[in-house]
């Protein structure tokens, strides 16, 4: 019991002084990277895979890690470390768990520690590829280090372009300047609501004040805007018997007496009454 308790207070204290990020025990369960990313682990206690691609994989335990390049170039597996305190083995490969095809490897690359691994290989966009970070022969232990890629992720790179890639660093001539652009201003008579950028194109409409209303005798065919102008003609007065309520411009045609001189009741026969209304506005001023 107190072997297993030590054993796993030193598997703590080994991982404490890990500060990357750890792999997984098999291909299957392997640790998906981004390039920049710190790594490190034990294969101390880890079962050994037993995968054997001829490249002298070695029989120790193993953690492995995955990736899969947004642009093509170059990786590398760094652990020259000093936290680095074991004989390392890294190999890298392509495929899937159940076929892997090897690629590269590497045993003693790093001048400090001499015996620690430094792994670049070559990457193509949008391959999955697979690390196994194990020890030469039977050697197992604790390892530190860095994954990085150098990558050429094609793509447009111009942001005022309507398919800028963020990622891309290098131009492939695909930035499109047409799709996206258009009028972005909602008064335009051309205003695009699906326009990202806006190329200037908007088009107004001319502000020509004048008479709106074609049945004025002013009315401006040309006129945009009614600006409070328009001329109606007629008898403004109203106490004639014509009065026009929409006319704002006396055309002299009212009507004060009627049809019928006389009628002063307006029921179409003169009588007495008639006289009597005459009377009783005789010396009344009309104007």
């Amino acid at each position: 019991m107190k072997k297993h308790v030590v054993a796993i207070l030193s598997f703590l204290f080994i991982s404490q002084l890990t500060f990357g990020q750890p792999g997984g025990t098999s291909c299957s369960n392997a640790v998906t990277l981004t390039c920049g990313q710190n790594i490190g682990g034990s294969t101390l206690s880890v079962l050994p895979d037993n995968f054997d691609s001829g490249n002298f994989e070695g029989t120790a335990g193993q953690l492995w890690y995955t990736f899969t390049p947004l642009g093509s170039g170059t990786a590398e597996v760094s652990l020259c470390s000093n936290n680095t305190n074991y004989d390392t083995r890294v190999h890298a490969y392509s495929g899937d768990c159940g076929n892997l095809t090897f690629i590269a490897e590497d045993d003693d690359a790093c001048v400090n520690p001499v015996f620690a691994s430094d792994l670049v290989f070559p990457v193509t966009a949008g391959v999955t590829y697979f690390i196994r970070v194990g020890g030469s022969f039977s050697n197992a232990g604790t390892y530190e280090g860095t994954f990085s890629c150098d990558l050429s992720i094609l793509g447009c790179t111009n942001p005022l372009s309507c398919n800028f890639n963020p990622v891309a660093n290098t131009n492939d001539g695909s930035c499109d300047f047409a799709s996206c652009y258009g009028c972005k201003y909602a008064n335009a008579l051309n205003y695009d609501a699906t326009a990202t950028f806006d190329d200037g194109s908007c088009l107004f409409a001319a502000v020509i004040p004048g008479c709106t209303n074609s049945a004025a005798s002013n009315y401006n065919a040309t006129a945009t805007v009614d600006n409070g102008t328009c001329l109606y003609a007629g008898c403004t007065n109203a106490s004639a018997y014509n009065f026009n309520p929409i006319a704002n411009v006396d055309d002299g045609s009212c009507d004060l007496i009627g049809t019928c001189f006389g009628d002063m009741n307006q029921d179409g026969v003169i009588t007495i009454e008639d006289v009597m209304l005459f009377i009783a506005t005789f010396g009344t001023n009309c104007n």
